[in-house]
């Protein structure tokens, strides 16, 4: 199938149930994004390619951005549809991530932000995202939702991660591992993963968290994880730069008992070569074999892949350079962004080898032979291309 019958085909998917004017709007929405590669209302309206004046497409784009008729719990459960048949066994990577606005002081409720990249503070709105990585390595993002601790109503991180887990979850199955990064590793957290049934691997701080080792005696994570004896050697790689480097690590396990429940849990200590401090990873599986260690332990490897896919949003899609100056304007341009990257990760996985190595050639590389580690950045590119060319797509039989 062509690649604009196949975004037909997915777009039709995503608006079964809008009203008749919201469903052409949501077609424009991620058609423009797709092809203007860009969340700037103006850049759309160039891509849409409409006879009549900019501004005037700019205007008709900016009123129902905010419409009460879209439907969004709808959309996400159209999506989640389509890529829940490639969930069965991913791992589910959840992180917190930011759009910083550093010159837009008058879009309402920015709050302040941790810029990782800059390592500062600063003004913006946080991201929440989760991401699925399946056997073959392709990525999927399921959610991408801003939030503001300045906006009414707003409750807590928790609250924001709680909706957004649950609601993925009644779509992954019970055998995906899901991974956190440290600052996750909070009891709440670990009560609400356990009562979806969910298994978990959350990154620990050393010095945090007080655990009760096998001796009966309480002490912090990192305490625990001194005296556990790791004999198990394993292999994973690193990505530097578009290449893929090897590094070797050893690990081993004990339990721990969480002082909130009494419950036993599994702790996993990691020891990279050419790390001082280990690895330390707190998971509900009781499973101790070295293979089932092992698969948690790539699992949460694997977890930083997310990482690139929040960042192709924000550069591919530009993101960061939204303009909405209300925040439901700007959740919306986060929704049709991220389905934007969704189309992608679905093309990539659909399309099959030969038809996914002649997209990519619509756009030139220096090494248009040799598969990039991530496919993502020069396939929206490519995509975009040939979007340009054969026009929007029409409604699908």
């Amino acid at each position: 199938m062509k690649p604009s019958k196949m975004l037909g085909a997915f777009l039709d998917s995503l608006v079964k149930g809008q009203t008749k004017p919201m469903m052409g709007y949501l077609r424009d929405m991620l058609f423009g994004i797709s092809v203007g590669r860009s969340t700037m209302l103006s850049e759309i309206g160039r891509a849409l390619g409409e006879e009549s004046d900019l501004i005037t497409t700019e205007m008709r784009l900016s009123r129902n951005l905010v419409n009460r008729n879209i439907d969004e719990a709808a959309i996400r459960e159209h999506y989640m549809e389509a890529v829940a048949p490639f969930l069965r066994q991913a791992v589910i990577a959840v992180d917190l991530s930011e759009i910083r606005k550093e010159y837009s002081r008058k879009q309402e409720w920015l709050c302040g932000i941790w810029d990782d990249t800059r390592g500062e503070k600063g003004y913006g709105y946080w991201i929440m995202g989760i991401e699925a990585i399946d056997g073959e390595r392709r990525h999927f993002p399921l959610w991408m939702e801003p939030f503001s601790q300045a906006a009414p109503g707003y409750k807590s991180q928790a609250v924001i991660v709680e909706n957004a887990v649950r609601q993925v979850a009644a779509h992954t199955g019970k055998n995906c591992v899901w991974v956190f990064d440290r600052g996750f590793d909070g009891s709440n957290y670990i009560d609400m993963l356990e009562s979806l049934g969910l298994t978990y691997c959350i990154r620990q701080v050393a010095r945090r968290r007080r655990v009760i080792g096998t001796d009966g005696v309480p002490a912090f994570t990192g305490d625990v994880a001194a005296k556990t004896q790791t004999p198990n050697l394993g292999q994973w790689h690193s990505v530097r730069k578009g290449r893929e480097l090897p590094f070797f690590f050893r690990f081993g396990t004990t339990a721990v008992t969480l002082p909130h429940d009494g419950k036993v849990r599994q702790l996993i200590v990691v020891r990279i070569t050419g790390h001082k401090e280990p690895m330390l990873l707190l998971t509900n599986s009781r499973t101790s074999t070295i293979a089932a260690v092992l698969k948690l332990i790539t699992a949460y490897f694997t977890r930083w892949g997310i990482e690139e896919g929040t960042r192709l949003v924000k550069q591919v899609f530009d993101l960061e350079n939204v303009r909405a100056m209300s925040f439901a304007g700007i959740r919306r341009i986060c929704l049709f962004a991220y389905l934007a990257y969704g189309f992608l990760c679905l093309f990539a996985k659909r399309a099959g080898k030969t038809a996914l190595r002649l997209a990519l050639r619509f756009y030139k590389s220096f090494t248009p032979n040799v598969p990039p580690h991530f496919i993502y950045y020069r396939l929206a590119h490519a995509l975009a291309a040939v979007f340009l060319s054969e026009g929007p797509p029409g409604e699908t039989a």
